[in-house]
């Protein structure tokens, strides 16, 4: 049977074994991993995974179980014992199944399915990570190892049912292309010089498998780590910095985490108590929007089966929405958001942002740094979302940058400490640049090149 027969079966099956309300989310996925070594193949990891995941209640309790073994008499025992071990659960009455809709239509053609995925022999995908690797240690001469360099694939296909009357289904597909450089300068003897090492990562994301383009994630490997060599300690200072896509996505990402409203009830996120307060500068202005054509996180519904939708987070600096489902709009007298996520069919939803994005300025990148009379070029952060604290909102992350001087990039610098505070750093921002670049990493985050007045940096 199809995945939509076997949700229905499983809803009614908990049904008649005593919950009360019942929901079946049937997946299966397809995956292909490929590592590349010295212009070899190292490893090549096939995963085809299937099952189903049957939440139920009874009396506000709500119980869980997973099975990749969708043979239905099987299935009828587990749901028996099921309802047996959620009378053990405490009850909690924001314990719901969403509703059909949420004021959105479903809408098929959000989801991004590439059949090539599944079809293309591994042997042209070999090619593709092959390709990557030669094409990065080719882009300089001083690029001297690839420490790490690999293609993958996934395709996804996922439906909900519910004793409630939702019936939805989404699929998707992802291809990747992922390499680190490494660059290093040359000594007096005119060899390597292992002590000016720099690496960088370059990686791109797509839909289709012949949208993945090895030309590009050479170019951002083989750039980022050349624009480093001959780093030199930072020294303390206050200056404006620049954040282009590749390190503000740290940023973004932190305040999508944020955002999400359990984080925000329990009281856990920097943005709890603060809606409708200023808390970035005019200039920002960020939107988590499900329904984005062509975008790498949209899809007709999410994992409890609610359409997608657009959600502003941030209009011209004032809070104004925050990320839900089922249960956080229910507690708090919302409506879902349709941000529901699963891994796998086999954990519980969990609120993620789908397309969530900085929305892009009015002006050039070039424009940006040409107005920059000193500043740093931030061009690695690491650690942000776990060094924040949450009540006060400071941090200190270590990064590295290139030196600007009268809007031209000077000199690299390394072992500095960016710190500040989260608050004062989105309203710091005073220019957005128009460069929008989408980055998928955890999660599907767009920001442009922005500029914050004045950063603190810590060096030596």
């Amino acid at each position: 049977m199809n995945r939509k027969e076997l949700a229905e079966q499983l809803v009614e099956r908990a049904l008649k074994s005593g919950a009360q309300d019942a929901e079946a989310f049937v997946a299966e996925s397809a995956s292909v991993e490929i590592e590349i070594r010295d212009a070899a193949v190292e490893t090549v990891e096939y995963k085809n995974l299937a099952g189903y995941g049957v939440r139920m209640l009874i009396d506000g309790k709500m119980g869980f179980a997973s099975s990749n073994n969708v043979d239905l008499d099987k299935a009828t025992d587990l749901v028996a014992r099921l309802v047996k071990y959620t009378s053990y659960h405490s009850p909690d009455e924001h314990n719901v199944f969403p509703a059909p809709g949420n004021g959105a239509d479903i809408d098929h053609s959000l989801d991004h399915y590439d059949e090539a995925v599944l079809s293309t022999p591994v042997e042209k995908k070999i090619q593709v990570a092959l390709a990557i690797e030669s094409l990065t240690r080719k882009a300089d001469k001083r690029i001297v190892h690839i420490p790490y360099l690999q293609y993958g694939d996934e395709a996804v296909g996922y439906t909900i049912v519910s004793s409630r009357g939702v019936s939805g289904e989404a699929r998707r597909t992802d291809v990747y292309g992922a390499a680190m450089a490494a660059a290093m300068k040359s000594g007096a003897d005119g060899n390597p010089d292992p002590t000016t090492i720099q690496t960088g990562v370059g990686i791109d994301v797509v839909a289709d498998f012949e949208k993945l383009n090895p030309q590009e994630v050479a170019r951002k490997a083989s750039t980022y780590a050349l624009r480093m060599l001959g780093a030199v300690d930072g020294s303390t200072a206050e200056m404006a910095g620049v954040f282009p896509p590749e390190t503000g996505y740290s940023f973004i990402k932190l305040v999508a985490d944020m955002v999400a409203a359990d984080l925000v009830q329990k009281k856990k996120s920097l943005y709890a108590g603060r809606m409708n307060e200023l808390v970035a500068s005019d200039m920002v202005t960020i939107i988590d929007d499900g329904r984005m054509k062509g975008g790498l996180g949209s899809s007709a519904v999410d994992a409890e089966g609610v359409p997608s939708t657009t959600t502003p987070i941030i209009d011209k600096g004032r809070l104004v929405g925050f990320l839900h489902d089922s249960y956080t709009a229910h507690r708090g007298n919302a409506v879902s958001t349709g941000n529901a996520k699963r891994s796998s069919f086999d954990t519980r939803p969990y609120i993620a942002p789908t397309n969530f994005y900085l929305a892009a300025g009015n002006i050039s990148r070039e424009a940006l740094m040409g107005s920059v009379a000193e500043g740093l070029y931030v061009t690695e952060v690491s650690g942000l979302h776990a060094s924040v604290d949450r009540v006060t909102g400071h941090f200190s992350i270590p990064g590295k940058g290139i030196l600007i001087k009268n809007g031209e990039l000077t000199r690299p610098v390394g072992n500095i400490t960016i710190s500040g505070n989260v608050f004062d750093f989105f309203k710091g921002i005073d220019s957005v640049a128009d460069d929008l670049t989408w980055e998928k990493r955890e999660d599907t985050i767009g920001t442009p090149t922005f500029k914050v007045g004045a950063i603190k940096i810590s060096g030596k």
